[in-house]
This record gives C-alpha cells, structure tokens and sequence, in this order.
C-alpha cells in the first residue's frame, strides 16, 4: 500500500507539489482570517477601590467614602457585581 502510494506521488510529483501548495496557500489564508487570539484574557475586568480616611471610624468610612462611591458605580453599563469589606 505505500508503496503504491510513493509511485503514484513520484509519477505524479506535478499535481502532488500542486496540491501542497494550495494546502499551503489555504492554511495562510485561513491563518489571515481567523479571529482568534494567541493569548485570550481568562480573567474577568476587575477594578478595586481602596479608600483609607486616617481618623474615622469604620462606620464613618462606610457611611461617608465607601457608599458614595458605590452609589457613583452602581449606574455603569454592564456592571455585574460589587462588594466592600
């Protein structure tokens, strides 16, 4: 069996050197249409806020910096969760 398929490859070289060369040219279009990238970000956007106000109270802090700010960012498009500690 291969070596009929070496034959038929060495009688045929033209139309097997043909055939890989449209293989080639189709790989590198299809290469030069994909839309995919090498290294896809796997993480999810992130932003963190840290407030510090030297002399308030924890309750203070939450009342006074940290519920404004959430209030601020609770109207941005596309927001699917926030949290403070």
């Amino acid at each position: 069996m291969l070596k009929a398929v070496i034959r038929f490859s060495i009688r045929f070289r033209g139309v097997i050197i043909a055939l890989a060369f449209l293989l080639v040219g189709y790989g590198l279009y299809t290469l030069s249409h994909m839309e995919m990238e090498a290294f896809p970000n796997f993480t999810p956007p992130l932003a963190v806020v840290d407030t510090e106000a030297p002399g308030l109270s924890p309750e203070q802090v939450a009342a006074l910096v940290t519920q404004p700010i959430q209030k601020a960012l609770s109207g941005i498009a596309g927001l699917q969760a926030m949290r403070s500690r």
